[in-house]
């Protein structure tokens, strides 16, 4: 399933919740770990402002089959690198726990719908400025497909209550391609819009991206974002190794 992605699409937004997307796409899929099997995805992004990298960080995802259409995930962050202006250069961002339930479709027709739930934990090292706060932070998304291979239209829709912020529309579309059986490309277009929508900073991003399933247990995913906002990074590479068993 890992294995399928063109994305050109719609422009709606949505978020940089990029550990619970559709590596390297920000874009979920309805799609769940098979009952009683697990996977382990390492994700790393680098982000680039003015044409010199700003950051470099990743995440480390396990994620579970706990029944016919029910994943649950968990991810710590980090920051292996960042610009010297930030202060303290790396350590642990806080950590995140999502549910994910497949309510219609099985993951592989024309149309599938799903709902997830995610739960950002203040974990993180907030003396180096790696914590969004000190309360648990839900995001809820509605997640849908439309067609069969090779093409398949992915849209996500849901909300979140940063701390210290407005909540926060989060809304996104992708297209996805399937060359073959083991590669797939995509172009995806997302962001985030505070729900009040007055002197709001939107974000807006765009990205290309593809995913190659060397064999079974092994998947392999890279992407290159760009910013279509002042409020988004100018530039993001992504890449990712997902095994499963």
């Amino acid at each position: 399933m890992r294995s399928r992605v063109l994305v050109f699409l719609l422009g709606l937004l949505l978020p940089f919740f990029s550990v619970y997307g559709y590596h390297p796409f920000s874009t979920d899929d309805p799609g769940t770990v098979e009952f009683r099997h697990f996977e382990l995805e390492w994700g790393n992004d680098g982000v680039f402002e003015d044409s010199s990298l700003d950051e470099l960080s990743g995440y480390l995802q396990v994620k579970s089959g706990l029944a016919k259409g029910l994943e649950l995930d968990m991810a710590p962050t980090f920051t292996y690198w960042r610009d010297e202006d930030y202060g303290e250069p790396s350590g642990f961002g806080d950590a995140e726990i999502g549910l994910k339930y497949r309510f219609y479709g099985d993951g592989d027709g024309p149309f599938n719908a799903g709902l997830e739930a995610i739960f950002t934990l203040p974990s993180g090292e907030s003396d180096k400025g790696l914590s969004e706060g000190d309360d648990i932070v839900p995001t809820l998304f509605l997640i849908g497909t439309a067609g069969k291979e090779p093409v398949r239209l992915i849209v996500n829709a849901g909300a979140t209550t940063p701390a210290h912020q407005d909540a926060l529309w989060l809304l996104g579309a992708m297209l996805e391609y399937s060359v073959n059986e083991k590669l797939a490309v995509g172009v995806e277009l997302y962001g985030e819009s505070e729900l009040k929508g007055k002197d709001s900073e939107d974000t807006l991003e765009g990205l290309i991206g593809a995913v190659y399933s060397a064999n079974d247990w092994l998947t392999l995913s890279a992407g290159t974002g760009f910013g279509l906002d002042p409020d988004s990074p100018d530039f993001r590479l992504t890449f990712g190794t997902l095994i499963g068993w």
